[in-house]
């Protein structure tokens, strides 16, 4: 099988802090299926290679404005960044036109099989325009609160999300409310057909460094890009509550991002350490030192948590975690096994409960997560591809 992969999210070179879920999940695919090729299209950057082969895996990116160094929209993130610069909103158009253009020239110099396009916004629409042009079916997969962007352009929207959920040969998203979400916007004729072809699967682990005891690591870590949705600002506000109790916990939030100098800014007599972004063995030793970890997220304007693979791989580990409701992890169909190794805080916003929660997490002894060790497993990528690729290839002839 030959197979495009749309995204809007990529690394752009060795130690982007780009999370590379795409491409770990295409290496996955490639691995399971020695006979199968990929191509992934993403957006253009100046810092970022026009074309990469790798093996069986090539690389293609496409710009979307001129000159190059104009291009604002998709790194870090394109929701954060039109929160921060709402006039990158003209760039959209452009984005969405030179990618269905980019995609049409590669279809109509290769074979492909069929199309995957990573979220429904902007991607889903321009792979229900290549499928309905080329006759190729396309898979689309949902990973945070891109379908819910769809809905707020009222009627059109909505019927516009109608179109790409019933047109897509195959849908996968990462939590269970995401599912909820697409079968609402669903007449309800159609969604026990839709139902039958959708699937809930989060995003795997490509690797996993076993935690080091010895290590001497922060009491609690974390680990992500630091945005509004992450919770990071709720998580200070609690160790300061914490400093005023008498507690003052080492904790260490590694990553870098948009809202990073206003968060330094809110730390005052707590002990929060910042590592900035770290990356390859760097952010494995950073993983592999801590004694607990911390996802306080929390949904921004719209902006919302798929479900954070740093907590996965924390559970994998045998390492207790606090998470919030917005991680989505109780929608985990594994929750009832795991949860004791969870602490979990409805809304992280309660800074008197977040600081509970810190408190009940530092009372977990580093490595007593040992139940989940074996069933979050199930989520490593060599063995999570398999539930992918099984419905994807039923899907397409």
């Amino acid at each position: 099988m030959r197979v495009l992969m749309l995204t809007s999210t990529l690394p752009r070179f060795e130690g982007d802090m780009q999370a590379n879920f795409v491409g770990e999940q295409a290496n996955a695919w490639l691995q399971a299926r020695p006979d199968d090729e990929i191509t992934i299209l993403a957006p253009g950057d100046v810092d970022a290679p026009q074309r990469e082969e790798l093996g069986r895996l090539t690389i293609e990116r496409f710009s979307y404005m001129w000159p190059a160094s104009a291009q604002g929209l998709a790194y870090p993130a394109i929701m954060p960044n039109l929160r921060r610069n709402p006039v990158l909103g003209l760039q959209v158009p452009p984005f969405l036109v030179t990618q269905a253009l980019a995609a049409k020239r590669l279809m109509k110099s290769q074979r492909f099989d069929c199309i995957y396009a990573h979220w429904v916004m902007p991607q889903g629409l321009v792979a229900n325009w290549l499928s309905r042009k080329m006759h190729v079916p396309y898979i689309l997969q949902t990973h945070s609160s891109d379908l819910s962007v769809l809905l707020k352009a009222g009627g059109f929207g909505r019927n516009t999300a109608q179109r790409l959920l019933k047109d897509a040969a195959r849908f996968f998203c990462v939590n269970s409310g995401q599912l909820g979400l697409a079968l609402d916007i669903l007449d309800k004729g159609d969604r026990e057909a839709f139902a039958k072809k959708a699937k809930v699967l989060p995003m795997g682990v490509a690797q996993l460094t076993p935690a080091d005891a010895n290590a001497g690591g922060a009491e609690i870590g974390t680990i992500g890009r630091l945005s509004r949705k992450k919770g990071l600002d709720f998580l200070i506000a609690a160790a300061e509550k914490l400093n005023a109790r008498g507690q003052r916990p080492h904790i260490a939030i590694a990553g870098d991002g948009e809202e990073g100098d206003d968060l330094r800014a809110r730390v005052k007599d707590s002990n929060v350490q910042f590592l900035g972004f770290v990356s390859g063995s760097g952010k494995d030793a950073f993983l592999a030192s801590c004694e607990r970890f911390a996802f306080p997220a929390k949904a921004a304007d719209g902006d919302v948590e798929g479900l954070p693979v740093a907590l996965l791989e924390a559970l994998m580990r045998g390492q207790p975690v606090l998470a919030s409701r917005d991680t989505n992890i109780e929608l985990l169909p594994e929750w009832a096994q795991i949860k004791d190794d969870v602490v979990f805080v409805e809304d992280p916003e309660d800074i008197d409960a977040l600081a509970d929660g810190l408190e009940e997490l530092l009372r977990k002894a580093p490595g007593s997560a040992h139940k989940s060790v074996d069933v979050v497993g199930r989520y490593r990528w060599e063995r999570l591809i398999e539930e992918y690729l099984e419905p994807i290839e039923d899907a397409v002839p």
